[in-house]
């Protein structure tokens, strides 16, 4: 349910000379009070954060969060939302993973603020957004949000190593992140209180960056309390305490090699049997036929008719004909299907950056393509690039990334100031790509999320191609766990009944599966560009195939260091980085011979022990695209060890964590 805010006319009234007097005394400790304690006077942030962790015998962790958040002043919100981690890397392996289950969420505001909700993934995280799209909200505002996390605590043996099957314990421990180093809201008073079936024997409390053992208040008991203030951009806080494994019952972490579902099979009975069988054999050709006839229809990219491949031919504004549809004077014929012509582009698509060369090309908003658009973005000159050498005589680990002055007029797009501020925001204008370890996966969706709108916005697609898969590949997941319960369980009840044999629970099982998996498959085949995004794909391809073909003879000297910085960052997309350097190697060969040097890119500082080339600074580029990839994508891992062995615990080192912010 959703609650508008009472909302009232304010008028201007005199203020009496105390009043102004004590307006005169805060403007003064607004301009003496230190940096470190601005933010709990002004600005955006949580005034306070207190949550209760009611641990269950069973290992779960009941939550109770009263946030009280200070909105933007001269500002309208819809509301604020909490990111929950749920998923965490186990042991450093990538084919494993601990899940905590999150369930029970309620949500209400003492104040009136707007307190309707949803649940949804975020990567890592499970994500409450509270509010309302419909309504706003302003000024300082309380929320209470209650939810359950589930196989939180860890076993721990009395040598102090885990104890993940739960199996030999003497002590079990809560190890918990209330805030990862991803909270970039600032909090001015943080209390904690955890309350258990028996009194904690030993607590800690740590702050700060990722590792950091500065200590914050605890104190054991029950309930165990902790508490911390001012809390900055990018300070995580991490919480533990160790009880005896006696007040609980049997403990180990959930740790997954994949995703499960559940559902419910089928009754068995001879009529339900032959209607199984039907089932069976009509659900696949049912599947077949519906999501072929879609991707026939809605599935093809649609192209510009009578039109030369990659030439885009004026159009009114207005909404864009469809396929067969009346274009009106002036507009152009469009149809669908066919494979695109490709004609050599010596030049990237006008005002087409490479991170929406790689989303038009494969309809997908690959990592990659935002690797590509950091080099892009210090092509243009918005941040540098420097390797730095560690080990091996060439070898390369690490890159310090600069932010530099906005050079000139020119306009950052949304997904772009979004990966400039997630990269630097609160860690400063140099950050090392190691940094962003662990923490940047819930920014790349977000990232991720704004390119498929930004292809949208130029009407290269219809809706978001993300979405487009999503929904059809969706129900083909459903379609399959369904089939497989079913042939697993139902098909035992079926055969029982009918005395055993080849019974309908497998032919609907087996039908259901098979309609999932041709519903999945042809699902993916539903993301179809309109004839403006079928002309710059074509366009793309063309240049691609330039990058491949390109002569060094066909390339000017007094051109050239320009066009090696400014085709780079393609040719990272198209993955013909290697080619691309090689056509310049031979440049600037060519250049030597004839006494006129290349100059050499200065927004990436190579690291090489000779003098660079363009052969290292493109290996060392495509090197970058690859590491940062990883770097992008990875979440923080999890070991279930305990936080009191091996020197102790530190910020960020426990399971878990949050973040929060307002939209």
């Amino acid at each position: 349910m959703q609650r508008s805010m009472n909302r009232r006319p304010v008028g201007r009234r005199r203020r009496s000379p105390a009043a102004a007097l004590a307006l005169l005394g805060a403007a003064v400790l607004l301009l003496v009070a230190p940096a470190g304690t601005a933010h709990a006077v002004g600005g955006e942030g949580m005034t306070s954060f207190a949550a209760d962790y009611d641990l269950q015998t069973d290992g779960s962790m009941k939550v109770t969060e009263t946030i009280t958040w200070r909105f933007p002043s001269g500002e309208q919100k819809h509301g604020i939302f909490r990111d929950i981690i749920v998923r965490m890397g186990w042991n450093d392996d990538p084919n494993r993973y601990r899940y905590y289950d999150l369930t029970d969420v309620a949500v209400s505001s003492p104040t009136g603020a707007p307190d309707a909700f949803q649940v949804s993934d975020n990567g890592a995280a499970k994500e409450i957004r509270i509010g309302s799209a419909d309504e706003y909200t302003s000024g300082t505002q309380q929320y209470v949000v209650r939810y359950t996390l589930h196989d939180v605590l860890n076993p721990i043996r009395s040598d102090g190593s885990p104890a993940p099957d739960g199996q030999g314990a003497s002590t079990v421990e809560l190890y918990y992140n209330v805030f990862g180093t991803n909270e970039t809201t600032t909090r001015d008073n943080v209390r904690i209180r955890v309350s258990a079936p028996d009194a904690a024997t030993k607590v800690g409390c740590f702050r700060g960056e990722s590792r950091s053992d500065t200590p914050c208040q605890s104190s054991t008991g029950d309930p165990a309390t902790f508490s911390a203030d001012s809390l900055d951009s990018g300070e995580a806080m991490t919480v533990l305490a160790s009880y005896p494994a006696s007040a609980f019952g049997h403990v180990a972490p959930d740790v997954r090699q994949g995703d499960a579902g559940s559902s419910v099979g089928s009754g068995a009975a001879p009529a339900a049997n032959a209607a199984a069988w039907v089932g069976g054999i009509g659900a696949p050709l049912i599947a077949l036929a519906v999501m072929g006839t879609l991707v026939w229809t809605r599935g093809r990219d649609e192209r510009y008719a009578d039109v030369t491949p990659g030439l885009t031919p004026g159009l009114p504004t207005g909404p864009m004909p469809g396929p067969g549809q009346d274009p009106g004077p002036g507009s152009a014929v469009t149809t669908r299907g066919g494979a695109p012509t490709v004609a050599v582009q010596f030049q990237p698509p006008a005002g087409v950056q490479p991170g929406m060369v790689g989303v038009v090309i494969d309809e997908t908003a690959n990592p990659i393509d935002v690797s590509a658009t950091v080099i892009d973005l210090a092509v243009r000159g918005f941040l540098r690039i420097e390797e730095n050498e560690a080990g091996g005589m060439f070898s390369r680990t690490d890159w310090t990334l600069t932010r530099l002055p906005a050079p000139g007029t020119e306009r950052l797009l949304p997904y772009e100031r979004m990966l400039l501020d997630g990269i630097f925001g609160s860690r400063g204008d140099v950050v090392r790509l190691s940094e962003l370890k662990n923490t940047f996966a819930t920014t790349l969706k977000s990232i991720q999320a704004e390119m498929y709108r930004e292809v949208v916005r130029r009407s290269w697609f219809r809706s978001s191609p993300q979405a487009q898969r999503a929904v059809w590949q969706g129900l083909g997941i459903v379609l399959v766990v369904l089939g497989g319960l079913i042939l697993f369980y139902g098909r035992a009840a079926i055969s029982a009944l009918l005395g055993g044999g080849f019974s309908g629970g497998f032919a609907l099982g087996a039908g259901l599966v098979a309609a999932g998996g041709i519903t999945w498959f042809l699902g993916g085949r539903m993301a179809a560009k309109t004839a403006e995004g079928s002309a710059v794909n074509a366009q793309s391809l063309g240049f691609k195939e330039y990058l491949v073909t390109a002569e060094a003879d066909q390339i000017a000297f007094d051109e050239a260091s320009n066009i090696f910085s400014r085709y780079l960052p393609y040719a990272v997309v198209f993955g013909v980085a290697d080619r691309w350097a090689s056509t310049f190697a031979d440049v600037a060969r060519a250049a030597e011979a004839a006494n006129q040097p290349l100059l050499m890119p200065t927004w990436y500082v190579w690291s090489g022990n000779a003098f660079p080339d363009f052969t290292g600074i493109a290996n060392g580029v495509d090197s970058f695209s690859t590491t940062s990839t990883g770097t992008f994508t990875s979440t923080p891992g999890s070991s279930g060890s305990s936080g009191f062995s091996g020197g102790g615990g530190f910020s960020g080192g426990g399971g878990g964590g949050s973040s929060s912010g307002s939209w």
